[in-house]
């Protein structure tokens, strides 16, 4: 397909019926991205209130601060991963220069963030 001296080639044009499927494949993958990242939230949420409301000492709270902040990381990590894969069909099904672009950026941002957080993880496990 031309558009713009653009060139697209979509292989969802070439899937035929499996194209809609693979389409909320892509939009399922995402929701279970947005899945962990609400359990990370929930778990986060766990640690910080016992550790606001159930412990009193300064160092017990620190602890279950910093054990929530590990949790809310695995799952930020995971959701990462997980929201790439989902980038990496869209862009096979919709293959174009931009989407490749797109896609690129993406995949940097998220190492980006991805290793800023192990960084910080690494640290708070060593803490």
């Amino acid at each position: 397909m031309q558009t713009d001296d653009q060139v697209v080639f979509s292989l969802s044009e070439h899937l035929g019926r499996l194209a809609m499927p693979l389409e909320w494949l892509v939009v399922l993958i995402e929701l279970f991205a947005v899945a962990i990242l609400i359990l990370g939230i929930v778990r986060f949420l766990s640690w910080f209130l016992s550790g606001e409301v159930l412990r009193r000492e300064a160092h017990d709270r620190d602890h279950q601060l910093n054990r929530g902040r590990l949790a809310l990381g695995r799952h930020i990590l995971s959701a990462l991963e997980v929201l790439i894969v989902a980038d990496l069909i869209r862009t096979v099904l919709h293959l174009s220069f931009d989407n490749i672009l797109l896609l690129g950026g993406l995949v940097l941002i998220r190492s980006f963030i991805s290793m800023s957080l192990e960084y910080e993880m690494r640290a708070l496990e060593k803490a």
